[in-house]
């Protein structure tokens, strides 16, 4: 279709191949295997040739439909990134998981720290004191104060730990997408 196009347009100026040719710095052969469908122009040469047909580059690629590029899978690209992925990265994902799990575990531990103080006086003390526990959930008031401290740090702190973790799991999908592109490309 694109060479019938410009077929037609050369031929509504009543130019030859050869004077085209000229024009634009192409041999003859190379503007009738473009009229031919044979080759395709790039687009500075559909730019150059519309400007010398007195034309716009919709009329020239009227009809013109794009192709559908088909994907292609990379069977040798694909075995290395199995073997790469299974070698290194499993056992790296894992172990970044297991260290976020981990973590997460101490976070919630200091978090309720005071909350599991105060149960365990409430629940071990046959008298039911609070500050001034005694017996064997008997605390004392640096205990305390250490729990607090540490419960604030945990609330303070557990924005940034959500944004790191939020932050390898985007990582992750990133280079999943790109295993993918390399694989199939």
């Amino acid at each position: 279709m694109l060479g019938e196009n410009l077929q037609k347009a050369r031929l509504a100026q009543n130019l030859t191949q050869e004077d085209v040719a000229k024009e634009l710095y192409f041999s003859r052969q190379a503007i009738s295997r473009w009229e031919s469908e044979k080759t395709e122009p790039d687009i500075e040469t559909l730019i150059a040739l519309a400007q010398l047909y007195d034309t716009d580059l919709l009329s020239l690629t009227k009809g013109i439909e794009p192709q559908k590029r088909k994907k292609h899978l990379n069977l040798l690209a694909g075995f290395g990134l199995v073997t790469f992925n299974f070698v290194l990265g499993v056992w790296l994902i894992v172990t970044i998981v297991l260290l976020l799990c981990a973590l997460y575990a101490v976070l919630l531990g200091l978090l309720f720290a005071p909350f599991l103080m105060i149960f365990a006086v409430f629940t071990h003390n046959p008298q039911i004191t609070f500050i001034n526990a005694s017996g064997a959930t008997g605390f004392e008031w640096w205990h305390w104060i250490i729990a607090v401290i540490a419960c604030s740090l945990v609330i303070l702190i557990s924005r940034y730990v959500f944004r790191f973790t939020k932050f390898l799991y985007f990582w992750l999908i990133k280079y999943l997408k790109f295993n993918l592109k390399s694989v199939y490309h």
